[in-house]
């Protein structure tokens, strides 16, 4: 329901533009698309970057963070510019405009969130004020960047991001990447698009627990967010008229209020502008600055 104040055009109007950039991600990353890939193998000819008709592994947003705590690996990361994304671009993009990527680029996220949206909200589980999204979080990606130094890496095991790309295989006429299941790809597929994506609340519950670029980009974010230079999303607690409208509708459970105090959790914030838009009082923004929080 759209409180007294809100333009459902602006609404309708910002959700259409996600889902837009959403889109363009899926070109970006995705075969049959894969821009990304075959911009690089333009740019880069000499680099190890595989065929020019590549998929989203090629762009991988997981096994360079695997690779963080092994120093033999950094050739291989160096030999790949598209291991940069992930370790440079989207942190450096965090640092300064919060993860901007999650919120507008990202197919894996944006699927379950919209999916989400189709189911009424008494089927779906919500999290926020009862679990505590920011230790998982970072225990998982510690996890993920540790395991491979006592056993074989869980990279590849748990990525919705890859799995993402066998449903857009299928929209194309491609359902080969089907015609194999392993377990733990059926318990990241369950636990992603079901329990953790259409049936919580926002959709986005495998971006908080269990996304390690979104963790490096949330970490990154926390760092910048008090300079006066950088953009994020600001509260003003002078404006505020405590409707609660945007703890109720941030995709990713972020905002929390207790009494007339609001907190905006900057490990999971994404950037996504819903909040901003849906505000009534306009007290939330995404500028320059330090806001006024309560």
């Amino acid at each position: 329901m759209l409180h007294k104040g809100i333009s459902s055009d602006s609404v309708i109007k910002h959700h259409l533009k996600r889902a837009a950039w959403i889109i363009v991600g899926v070109v970006l990353f995705y075969a049959p698309f894969a821009l990304i890939v075959k911009m690089a193998t333009i740019i880069f000819p000499g680099a190890s970057l595989g065929t020019v008709n590549g998929d989203v592994h090629q762009a991988c947003l997981r096994m360079p963070i695997s690779w963080l705590a092994q120093p033999q690996m950094l050739l291989r990361v160096l030999g790949n510019p598209l291991y940069l994304i992930v370790l440079v671009a989207l942190p450096v993009t965090a640092f300064l405009f919060a993860p901007v990527f999650c919120g507008w680029l990202c197919p894996a996220g944006g699927f379950t969130e919209y999916l989400s949206r189709l189911v009424p909200d008494r089927f779906k589980l919500d999290f926020r004020g009862k679990v505590d999204f920011t230790p998982i979080r970072y225990g998982f990606l510690s996890g993920l960047i540790v395991t491979p130094l006592v056993t074989s890496s869980i990279c590849c095991s748990f990525c919705n991001f890859g799995y993402m790309q066998n449903f857009v295989s299928a929209g194309f006429g491609d359902f080969s990447s089907f015609a194999y299941w392993s377990s733990t790809g059926i318990i990241t597929l369950v636990l992603w698009l079901f329990f953790l994506g259409i049936f919580t609340k926002g959709g986005r519950g495998w971006c908080n627990f269990l996304c390690p670029a979104g963790a490096i980009q949330g970490l990154f974010s926390r760092l910048g967010m008090n300079l006066p230079w950088v953009y994020r999303i600001r509260h003003d607690k002078q404006s505020c008229s405590s409707c609660a409208t945007c703890e109720n509708i941030c995709p990713p459970r972020s905002i929390e209020r207790s009494g007339e105090s609001l907190r905006i959790n900057p490990y999971t914030c994404n950037a996504c502008l819903d909040c901003v838009v849906n505000c009534p009082s306009n007290a939330i923004s995404y500028k320059k600055g330090k806001s006024n929080e309560s």
